[in-house]
């Protein structure tokens, strides 16, 4: 009897340790089978992009581009001819993570093949909270997920004019992650959802603009279907804004765009006898350090902002 015990505990033992193998191997053929399909689709990029001259040229009629260049290029001297569908590529999407680009180096880029839904949040002053207009508008961007398996998002934080370009990037990045997290509390995987931030880089608003810098306080996504491929980092053409793909296979069929509500007012405010620009400022927003943002917005009515008029009208924005 103890030897048979003995034979089951090896049979069981054989029959773990070929598992085991049998899982390893799988994933070794998974990884093995993505690089081949990596390689081949890299093929089809390969000559992409390159400096040769001149560059794609606008098919009003096809919706595409006609490349047909006439002068070499240094880069790659001159890459396939003839019509192609030209649309838009992030190059490099994952430079914050990474360390710096070598030139040429191939760094992870997204074409975008079918645009969905362009979904555009709107946040207040200094915060990274999703307001309570902004949830139903992610709740619906989560049942187009849901029916789109194949669709993930890229979500771009971005942030007013105002403040250092450091702590912008950092506040960019925080509307991404909420973003991201919303979605991934609503049962998305973490692996379709990417964020990066441009802080204020894209910022357009003057502060005097309050509606404006509302729109440039946002996080922004296309729901999408996408694909990662591998691009030069540097050497990018005069369309270093477009992507390039086989001709009519990534048209967009779908595209709608939604925002969130635009929140901003004004209120009025009677300058008091001792008053000054700091002290209003410290009792409307909390902090005396926002003298200088009541000022420029009126600019207007204060002559001296050292010398404020008692009885005087002047603005409180309220963001």
């Amino acid at each position: 009897m103890p030897n048979k015990n003995k034979i089951i505990a090896f049979i069981l033992v054989a029959i773990m340790f070929i598992a085991v193998v049998d899982v390893f191997a799988f994933r070794e053929n998974k990884e093995q089978k993505r690089e081949e399909e990596l390689q081949q689709l890299q093929k089809r990029f390969e000559w992409w992009p390159t400096d040769a001259m001149p560059g794609p040229v606008k098919d009003a009629e096809r919706g595409g581009y006609w490349w047909w260049p006439k002068v070499p290029g240094k880069i790659a001297p001159w890459g396939n001819r003839g019509y192609i569908y030209l649309y838009k590529i992030i190059f490099d999407y994952k430079e914050e993570e990474l360390p710096p680009a070598k030139p040429q180096e191939l760094r992870p880029s997204l074409l975008i093949k079918k645009i969905i839904k362009n979904v555009k949040i709107y946040f207040d002053y200094d915060k990274s909270d999703l307001r309570d207009d902004a949830k139903g508008i992610l709740a619906s961007a989560v049942k187009t997920l849901e029916r789109n398996p194949q669709a993930d998002i890229l979500v771009t934080g971005n942030c007013d004019v105002r403040g250092g370009e450091n702590y912008n990037e950092k506040l960019g990045r925080k509307r991404s992650e909420s973003i991201k997290k919303f979605m991934i509390d609503n049962g998305i995987s973490e692996k379709r959802v990417r964020i990066i931030s441009r802080g204020k880089l894209d910022a357009v608003a003057p502060i005097t603009d309050l509606v404006g810098m509302q729109k440039d306080r946002n996080a922004q996504f296309m729901i999408a279907e996408v694909e990662e491929i591998m691009m030069p980092a540097a050497g990018v053409s005069e369309v270093s804004n477009a992507k390039l793909v086989e001709e009519g296979k990534y048209v967009v069929e779908e595209e709608k765009t939604v925002a969130s509500d635009v929140k901003v007012s004004t209120k009025e405010y009677i300058v008091q006898k001792g008053d000054s620009i700091w002290s209003i400022a410290e009792k409307e927003y909390g902090g005396g350090h926002r003298w200088n943002y009541l000022y420029e917005f009126n600019k207007d009515k204060i002559k001296n902002p050292n010398k404020l008029r008692p009885g005087q009208k002047i603005l409180i924005p309220i963001e």
